[in-house]
């Protein structure tokens, strides 16, 4: 069973010379240590332009230019200074919801977060049905996840120490495959698998009106 955004197409940003890229790129960042460290608030950029454009009490929220690749840079600037790395990058899941939601406040519209963690011990972690369940929750009210991970694990197609929005969620027997925004495309991973064979842990976490 599949679940997804109501309107991807919100992600989809034209570059200058007519060009098509799903989210942004931490790459467009004008600064060598943004670019380094900036998937936090590229993220964060993601799941901010899919609220504003898709809720009306959100629309003071709403990048300038959104579905342009220099609009949504420039949007990506904007959130620096609220969802701001450190030394070691954006490394904890609250410092992006407290930094969304104080974005929020600055245009005078308020969000709430949640979070949940997926520590390093493995004892620790949820349950797949747990993080399943946290998924669900979100996009099934059409909000995007923002998925933190410090250890890739046995997925080729993920870095470590990474945040990236999720978008859609598709249930099989044993595996959660999710569809990310990464580098301006859209990859499939699975999340069962990940949370299975990560050495670091991570986090999910939303955002929501």
């Amino acid at each position: 069973m599949s679940h997804s955004l109501t309107r991807p197409e919100v992600l989809t940003l034209i570059g200058p010379g007519g060009e098509t890229y799903r989210g942004g790129d931490q790459e467009w960042y004008p600064d060598l240590w943004q670019r380094r460290a900036g998937c936090g608030p590229t993220t964060a950029a993601a799941l901010l332009a899919y609220l504003s454009q898709t809720r009306p009490a959100l629309a003071p929220l709403r990048p300038l230019a959104g579905g342009t690749r220099t609009g949504f840079a420039q949007y990506m600037q904007a959130l620096w200074p609220y969802v701001t790395p450190g030394a070691r990058g954006l490394d904890k899941p609250e410092s992006l919801v407290l930094g969304c939601r104080s974005f929020a406040l600055s245009r005078g519209c308020r969000l709430e977060g949640e979070i949940l963690k997926i520590p390093r011990r493995r004892e620790d972690r949820p349950t797949p049905a747990a993080c399943r369940d946290f998924l669900l929750r979100a996009l099934d009210n059409d909000c995007p996840v923002a998925f933190l991970n410090y250890s890739n694990g046995s997925l080729p197609n993920l870095d470590s120490w990474h945040w990236v929005p999720l978008i859609a969620l598709t249930e099989g027997e044993e595996v959660l495959l999710c569809t990310v925004l990464d580098e301006g495309e859209e990859k499939v991973i699975d999340l069962a698998l990940w949370l299975e064979t990560t050495l670091l842990g991570g986090a999910l976490a939303a955002v929501f009106p």
